[in-house]
């Protein structure tokens, strides 16, 4: 039985592309008409764990005050928050926002990337849901397993919320739209 989540949903590996940091750049170059419209139904959590949903809680509250995103902006709300309270911790967070603003791609990407968040955010939450399923199965009582077969309401929201950004992007496509063919289109193709 399997104790962790698959490697394919944890952040990326350093080198690799990293959507959630690609995206949170992005808004640290946008004023904040834009940056608001980008953020426009994301949650704090889809940044995932760690410096990435510290990063998140700082660009949307500063946004929410009518201030662009700027890095030197989130560090001065970082520091207001007391959370560069030590040298380690302030060398960690400093860098890890520049080198993200320095590498950020154009703002134009921001609307992929938001979808490219939310599918990760989901992936991630699925994930964590198979895996405690997984694990009850062994153990737990059927009445139990019933109600952890269901999704519950945060994972439901973020699947409406991935779909919705994915349509925006594409109009055409959408989890919800894969069909499989049928035989005779199939055999035809």
């Amino acid at each position: 039985m399997p104790d962790q989540l698959p490697e394919s949903v944890l952040p990326p590996s350093q080198g690799e592309l990293d959507p959630v940091r690609g995206f949170l750049g992005c808004l640290m170059t946008c004023p904040v008409h834009r940056a608001r419209e980008l953020l426009a139904g994301m949650r704090p959590t889809d940044a995932g764990p760690g410096i990435r949903s510290l990063v998140f809680e700082l660009i949307l509250t500063v946004v929410a005050a009518g201030i662009d995103p700027d890095p030197r902006v989130l560090l001065g709300e970082a520091r207001r928050r007391g959370l560069l309270d030590t040298e380690d911790r302030h060398k960690q967070v400093t860098h890890w926002i520049f080198d993200t603003y320095q590498f950020a791609p154009f703002a134009e990407a921001g609307a992929r990337l938001k979808a490219d968040v939310l599918e990760g955010a989901l992936r991630w939450r699925l994930a964590e849901h198979a895996l405690r399923l997984h694990q009850a199965a062994g153990y737990a009582d059927i009445g139990q397993l019933r109600a952890l077969a269901d999704l519950d309401d945060d994972l439901v929201d973020l699947w409406q919320r991935y779909d919705a950004e994915l349509r925006a992007w594409e109009p055409n496509s959408g989890p919800s739209d894969i069909r499989r063919l049928p035989r005779e289109s199939r055999e035809a193709a």
